[in-house]
C-alpha cells in the first residue's frame, strides 16, 4: 500500500505545525537517530473520528500503527543543524533548465525537473485559499491565476508546492481537506505503467491528455470495493472518480517527447539540489517482494540485507525515482534514540 512521500525540510519547528493547522494533518509517529544526525517526523490527514484513537507520537505504539496503517504518510526528514543554518534550502523541483527561458523559474545551470508538488482536495478552493492567504500562508498560484482557472498553489515553509484541488461533489466525507496526490514528472509512460501497475499492484485511475504537451496518468491502491466501481481511467468519469477518493493517488506527468530523447533524465531530488526523497510502500514479506522484483530487472539502490536497517529496501523506478519498501510491522526500536 502506498504509506509515505518523502520531504526534507529546513525547522520542523514550522513545517509541523504548519500542516496541522493548515491542513488537519497528525504527527503521528517521530524517530530520532542522534547518531547520524537526523530525525523523521510522520504527518497523516486522518479521518476526523480516528484522532483521538491515535497513540502519542515518538512511542512504540505510534511506530506499530505507522507500519501497519491503512493511510498515506508526509515523511519530513530534518537534518540536524538546518534550522540555524541561513544557507540552507530545499529544492522544491519546479524550477530548472527545462522550462522556457522567459519563465521566472528557469534555472539556466540548473537540474531537470522531477517532483513537482503534493495536493489536498478541498470543497472549495477560493474559500480554502482566502482563509490561507489570511493565515499568512504563501502562494505560487491563485484560483483565477494563470491559464487554469478554479485551482491553486500555496507554499509551504520550505517552498515545495501544495495544490488545492476540488473535491468531488459525490465525496461523502465531510473533513476540510484530504491528501489528495504527490506529483512527479516521467521520461516514459509505458515503462511507469508497468512498474506501477504490473510490478508494484497499484491501478491506473485516471489519464489526461494536452495534445502536443502533456499527459497525466494517476495511479491509486484501492479497495476491492473501489476496484469495482472504477471507471475506465480514459473515461470523463475518470475524474471525478479520483476527487471522491480519501486516499491521495501518485500523479505521473509525461512532457511529450522526453520518452525519445537518450539525454534526458529528470532529477529525482537526492543529489544537488536535494529536496523530495521518495514515495514508499508498505509490503508483506520485504524479501519476497524484493527476490520477485530483482527477477524482473528492477535496478535496487539498497537491497534488504544492505546496511543496519533490514526492514527496509529501496527499488528505483523507470525515471530514477527511489522506491521506499518497508516491511508491514517493521520496528527499528534500538536504532532510533526516542523509545
Amino acid at each position: 500500500s502506498f504509506q509515505q512521500t518523502m520531504l526534507r525540510i529546513k525547522d520542523p519547528a514550522k513545517s509541523v505545525p504548519f500542516y496541522e493547522k493548515n491542513f488537519g494533518m497528525k504527527l503521528v509517529h517521530r524517530y530520532d537517530f542522534p547518531t547520524w544526525k537526523f530525525s523523521l517526523y510522520f504527518l497523516e490527514r486522518p479521518r476526523d473520528a480516528d484522532v483521538a484513537h491515535l497513540p502519542d507520537p515518538g512511542t512504540a505504539a505510534s511506530e506499530e500503527y505507522l507500519w501497519s496503517m491503512p493511510g498515506t504518510t508526509l515523511e519530513l526528514t530534518h537534518n540536524h543543524g538546518s534550522e540555524s543554518d541561513p544557507t540552507f534550502s530545499v529544492w522544491s523541483g519546479n524550477s530548472g533548465c527545462d522550462l522556457p527561458t522567459s519563465s521566472p523559474l528557469y534555472l539556466k545551470d540548473g537540474p531537470i525537473r522531477g517532483f513537482g508538488h503534493i495536493a489536498f482536495n478541498v470543497p472549495d478552493v477560493y474559500a480554502m485559499s482566502t482563509a490561507l492567504e489570511t493565515a499568512g500562508v504563501q502562494f505560487q498560484k491563485r484560483p483565477d491565476e494563470g491559464r487554469m482557472k478554479g485551482l491553486a498553489f500555496c507554499l509551504d515553509p520550505d517552498g515545495y508546492w501544495i495544490e488545492l484541488v476540488k473535491r468531488s461533489e459525490s465525496a461523502i466525507f465531510p473533513e476540510a481537506s484530504n491528501l489528495s496526490q504527490t506529483m512527479m514528472r516521467i521520461k516514459d509512460p509505458k515503462q511507469t505503467i508497468t512498474f506501477y501497475c504490473d510490478v508494484l499492484g497499484m491501478s491506473l485511475v485516471r489519464c489526461m491528455h494536452i495534445p502536443n504537451d502533456f499527459s497525466n496518468y494517476f495511479f491509486a491502491c484501492l479497495t476491492p470495493d473501489q476496484k469495482a466501481l472504477m471507471p475506465d481511467p480514459e473515461s470523463a468519469e475518470a475524474s471525478d472518480f479520483v476527487k471522491q477518493l480519501w486516499q491521495p493517488v501518485v500523479e505521473m506527468t509525461h512532457n511529450h517527447g522526453t520518452e525519445l530523447d537518450p539525454k534526458f533524465a529528470v532529477h529525482t531530488g537526492n543529489s544537488d539540489p536535494q529536496g523530495f526523497g521518495h514515495i514508499g510502500f508498505l509490503v508483506d514479506d520485504l524479501v519476497s517482494c524484493c527476490d520477485e522484483m530483482i527477477a524482473l530487472g528492477v535496478p535496487f539502490h539498497k537491497k534488504p540485507q544492505d546496511g543496519n536497517m533490514n526492514s527496509l529496501a529501496f527499488a528505483i523506478d523507470p525515471s530514477g525515482y527511489r522506491v521506499e519498501l518497508v516491511q508491514r510491522g517493521a520496528s527499528f526500536a534500538g536504532v532510533c534514540s526516542n523509545f
